[in-house]
């Protein structure tokens, strides 16, 4: 029997001809891919992530998968170039840039009102369908979303305060697909999925966050902040890992251990929850010692064991006991070849 059911379920569903099964990398600079290429953000940093490496290597190993997806920009805009320098299928056009306002992985993207550019995505093959994550709120605007030219769907925001998810049809394209202003107040979107209506592949959305904590994965103060934003993304399986900031931050363990759990029921209520714990930190470079260390570890295995959960992938055994400078960017991120290591680990938890 599985130790995750619940993907195990929505894999097999989707094998039959059902509809993707939708996997959700919850997690900070790390998970989005810093420091696995050579400028660390940048030529195109999102490639060197591991949730991109996974994709590939389920793909390669029988299960299709598909990372044509944005959940935020996380902290890349830092990239020097800008967001578009790490993720260049991404393109910011006049009035469109990345904000300081944060939902799901991360700042979000933002047209102001009256704007004449477009957010546009460029998927990595022929799609007919594209999830929409936008946030609502009454003072925001309505945007409209086209293909060649056509707009195909328009999407009102002006509503009570959300993320929501907008599922728009149109005919194959091979993109890119566009966002544009189209009246009333400013709009905000974390970004979305594009994908294709008669191929299966499993959604691997790789929601990183430079910087994370648990606590900014927790925070409840609007319905469309990272919390709030999860059902929108709606994962037969969350892989959540969320202990690097904490633990060279002195997060005290008990606070991230309730901030932890609080995260982790959120994500059971759409599916299974797979945790991990970050790869060593360079003590002799300044970083929380490896007892800190130890004891966020620690935590995230007794979360897991509390509530019943798959048992976590070990950071700390996966880079061998500790600081593994081969392995590393710099003193807190993994390398390309770390990076690679990380994806192999999840691949073979999520392979059925």
């Amino acid at each position: 029997m599985s130790d995750l059911p619940v993907w195990s379920a929505a894999v097999r569903t989707m094998q039959a001809g059902g509809r993707e099964a939708r996997l959700l990398c919850i997690g900070d600079s790390v998970t989005q891919g810093f420091g696995g290429v050579g400028g660390g953000w940048t030529p195109n940093g999102r490639v060197g992530a591991w949730p991109e490496r996974l994709a590939a290597m389920m793909s390669g190993r029988g299960l299709p998968a598909s990372a044509a997806s944005v959940a935020g920009a996380g902290a890349a805009d830092g990239a020097s170039g800008g967001y578009s320098a790490y993720d260049p299928r991404v393109t910011l056009g006049a009035g469109w840039g990345v904000n300081a306002l944060a939902g799901m992985g991360g700042k979000l993207f933002s047209g102001a009102a009256a704007s004449s550019g477009g957010w546009s995505f460029q998927p990595d093959g022929p799609v007919d369908r594209f999830d929409l994550w936008a946030v609502t709120n009454t003072a925001l605007g309505v945007m409209t979303v086209e293909t060649d030219g056509v707009v195909r769907a328009s999407v009102n925001t002006t509503k009570p305060a959300s993320m929501e998810l907008a599922t728009v049809a149109f005919p194959e394209t091979s993109g890119p697909v566009t966002v544009h202003w189209a009246s009333g107040g400013a709009v905000f979107i974390a970004g979305g999925v594009a994908w294709r209506s008669d191929v299966k592949r499993a959604r691997v959305v790789n929601a990183g966050w430079g910087g994370a904590r648990v606590a900014d994965w927790t925070a409840t103060d609007q319905p469309y902040r990272a919390y709030g934003s999860i059902p929108a993304a709606a994962p037969d399986l969350s892989v959540v890992c969320l202990t690097i900031n904490d633990w060279n931050a002195g997060t005290a363990v008990a606070t991230y251990q309730a901030g932890l759990g609080l995260l982790v029921d959120r994500c059971l209520t759409t599916g299974d929850v797979l945790l991990m714990t970050g790869c060593p930190s360079d003590p002799a470079q300044g970083k929380a010692s490896y007892a800190a260390q130890g004891a966020i570890r620690d935590a995230v295995f007794e979360v897991a064991a509390a509530r019943g959960l798959a048992a976590p992938i070990d950071g700390t055994a996966l880079f061998g006991g500790g600081f593994a400078s081969g392995l590393m960017f710099d003193s807190v991120h993994p390398n390309a070849a770390g990076q690679a290591g990380i994806a192999e680990a999840v691949r073979t938890r999520v392979m059925i």
